[in-house]
């Protein structure tokens, strides 16, 4: 076996390695997709109400693009996480870092202890807080306003 050859069938082994590696990556991207629509598919959340936020004048630039609305169907976790339902990647912002949810006709949020914390119309939260529409939401620099 010459020296060729020999790194011929590694670099072979290691491309196979790799071609597995990233179907796999697929493959759970898929299912965290999927987990993540399955439940709108049933009927649990068919009735909730809907608000969103809305990314407004911060006072430091986002690192990453920013969606223009994002909705909240009953009940959202924020964070940079991957298995947030909102995911706002910027190293500010916790892995799981507030949760905003309906409950009997009115919209809370509640910091989830995170490590920068979050501010309702300037005012940091301890507790969880009642939002009203129009309310500021400040997570680290970067604000958002709360839309019903």
């Amino acid at each position: 076996m010459t020296v060729y050859s020999f790194i011929s069938t590694i670099l072979s082994y290691v491309f196979t390695v790799i071609i597995y590696v990233f179907i796999i990556f697929v493959i759970r991207l898929i299912y965290l997709d999927v987990k993540k629509m399955s439940r709108f598919e049933d009927n649990s959340i068919a009735d909730e109400a809907c608000a969103s936020l809305r990314p407004t004048k911060s006072r430091t630039e986002p690192t990453h693009p920013l969606k223009r609305r994002y909705n909240i169907y009953g009940e959202a976790v924020i964070g940079r996480s991957p298995d947030c339902d909102i995911v706002i990647n910027e190293g500010f912002v916790s892995q799981k870092h507030l949760i905003i949810w309906f409950e009997q006709g009115e919209w809370y949020l509640e910091d989830l202890g995170s490590r920068n914390g979050t501010s309702v119309n300037g005012k940091r939260i301890l507790n969880e807080v009642i939002l009203d529409p129009e309310d500021v939401i400040s997570i680290g620099g970067l604000n958002f306003v709360f839309e019903t």
